[in-house]
């Protein structure tokens, strides 16, 4: 398909094979946008620490209306956003290990005011062991030895006492910094989950006019309701309202056809007939699966070529993505 192309898959043919060689040649495709770039369906995942998601296909539940002229940054669609329940379990988790963090900071600051204290008592009794070995010039000698000795132990559980102030104000800082930790990191849940929520909401790259992309499956063009799947066409972003017919033709047929060629493009509602010039054939053919983005066809594996077509005058009352009938000269 074009680079610049038109943003809606395409249908196959459905030419009569028993029809006689005089018969005008029968094919089905569909209106495009004569100038535009796709928007596809986002990825369907939400993942979050411990909640994974994934969703082949998802609801549409707003559509910009077809043919409307939209600014950059502004929503052409809406997907369901099917990890909602996610919310309160990440709210939960952030309450719960904000009080996990709040419970550790308080009993590190009880902890450590603790042994603060222990310490300060430690160091005035080495101050009085100090005092009271001043005496021992009037004091027997014995008496001096046992205050020598208080003294040295009292100096002991001074240093015993800052070593343990020392390793429990490092061991409640790592603690502290784990549940921190924790917090900022069901904080960046939450903004995950905004992100991946905002991430149901196509945004349009850049100025245009909303051309629907046909849908496959159902024959029709794109519309509110329908379940797409990740990287199918939603809509193209068309540069004007200028429209464009496409339609397949398989590999054995494709002599019958060249560029400048007229043909005639028939409505399937009303039936009117408006006329078309071919203007691009893709170069070569692909597999019919691919080309319609519907690999369950009977004839998927069949080879065909894209063809582009412009109207002489641009058809009144027809939208993008309506399927039409392609008719060209007999052969």
């Amino acid at each position: 398909m074009s680079a610049r192309g038109c943003a809606l898959a395409v249908v196959l043919l459905a030419g009569s094979a028993g029809a006689a060689d005089d018969a005008p040649e029968l094919f089905q495709g569909f209106l495009v946008a004569a100038s535009a770039s796709d928007v596809y369906a986002p990825e369907f995942s939400f993942r979050v620490g411990g909640w994974n998601s994934n969703w082949g296909r998802c609801k549409i539940l707003e559509l910009a209306p077809d043919g409307k002229e939209v600014k950059a940054g502004a929503v052409i669609a809406r997907f369901e956003f099917g990890a909602r329940d996610a919310l309160p379990w990440i709210n939960d988790r952030i309450r719960r290990v904000s009080a996990e963090a709040n419970e550790s900071r308080i009993s590190g600051e009880q902890a450590l005011e603790t042994l603060a204290i222990e310490q300060r008592r430690k160091e005035i009794e080495s101050r009085l062991a100090g005092i009271d070995l001043g005496k021992e010039r009037a004091i027997s000698r014995r008496a001096a030895d046992l205050y020598r000795i208080v003294q040295k132990l009292a100096e002991f559980e001074v240093d015993a006492a800052s070593q343990r102030l020392t390793a429990i104000t490092r061991s409640k800082g790592a603690e502290l910094e784990f549940h921190e930790r924790a917090v900022a990191h069901s904080n960046e849940d939450l903004k995950r989950y905004s992100f991946y929520e905002k991430r149901f909401q196509v945004l349009a790259p850049r100025d245009g006019v909303v051309r629907h992309a046909f849908n496959p499956r159902e024959r029709r063009k794109v519309q509110k309701g329908d379940a797409l799947e990740s990287g199918q066409r939603i809509v193209a972003l068309a540069t004007d309202a200028t429209l464009a017919v496409k339609f397949f033709v398989p590999e054995h047929r494709m002599s019958e056809l060249r560029e400048g060629l007229e043909i005639t493009v028939q409505t399937q509602a009303s039936g009117e007939e408006h006329q078309a010039v071919v203007r691009g054939i893709d170069f070569f053919p692909q597999e019919v699966g691919f080309l319609m983005e519907n690999e369950a066809l009977p004839n998927a594996r069949e080879k065909a070529f894209a063809v582009k077509a412009v109207f002489a005058a641009s058809p009144a009352g027809m939208a993008a993505g309506s399927e039409v009938k392609v008719k060209v000269k007999s052969r």
